[in-house]
């Protein structure tokens, strides 16, 4: 799909228990968006759903620039896979519910992100998240509410940045920012609150990291390894 001017692509996925011991069916949503300035909804309700999947090969896909996709899931063992490419895209994901995954890639081996902002918002438990971004300028903020969360994140430097937010317990968060950094590059701020927490943080270049985690908590283990000249 592709388009010069505005487009509004909403994709409803309600799934409701009719009536008690209903039980409700599996939604699949692949999306190949080519094209500037278009808008995506993807609202899904109930357990078992999907918006891309990269494990059967059908990650979905925005491919230009100033593009807003919002997804939304409410309920057990669903996914979010999403790889975006282009620039000035704003990227918001919400996962209400227990076991779900999000797969969110901005930019590949030959394109970059720019100027793009991506949010996640995480209620629930056993969530597991892997954001990789590549580019520059790119505003990445996640927040989880729940236990057992595992966060990996890997940004490949530029102007680097990212803010994460973990309320819960058992938590597991990796973050990576490598590459050479020269202007205003690496940068992570992490509020973690809980106990049994596990947070290793590297971030790698030319000066410019800076890093500040503040946990309050029992038994968390933190690891942090700063830039190299």
């Amino acid at each position: 799909m592709s388009t010069n001017t505005q487009r509004l692509l909403t994709i409803l996925a309600l799934i409701g228990l009719a009536t008690p011991g209903a039980v409700a069916a599996q939604n699949k949503v692949f999306i190949e968006q080519v094209g500037n300035t278009n808008t995506v909804s993807i609202t899904q309700v109930g357990s078992t759903n999907r918006v891309g999947n990269s494990g059967s090969g059908n990650q979905s896909s925005i491919t230009g620039s100033n593009n807003t996709l919002t997804t939304s899931q409410t309920g057990d063992s669903n996914i979010i896979d999403y790889a975006v490419i282009g620039n000035g895209n704003t990227i918001s994901k919400t996962v209400t519910g227990d076991t779900n995954q999000i797969t969110f890639t901005c930019g590949d081996g030959t394109t970059s992100c720019t100027s793009v902002t991506s949010t996640m918002t995480v209620a629930g438990d056993l969530n597991t998240v892997t954001s990789t971004i590549k580019g520059s300028n790119i505003t990445n903020t996640l927040g989880i509410t729940g236990d057992s969360n595992t966060v990996t994140q890997t940004i490949t430097t530029s102007n680097s940045s990212s803010n994460i937010t973990i309320l819960g317990d058992s938590n597991t968060f990796t973050s990576t920012m490598s590459g050479t950094s020269a202007g205003g590059g690496h940068s992570l701020v992490a509020a973690v609150t809980g106990t049994s927490n596990t947070h290793t943080v590297t971030q790698y270049g030319v000066v410019d990291t800076v890093v500040s985690i503040v946990t309050n908590g029992n038994s968390n283990t933190v690891t942090v390894n700063t830039g190299k000249n």
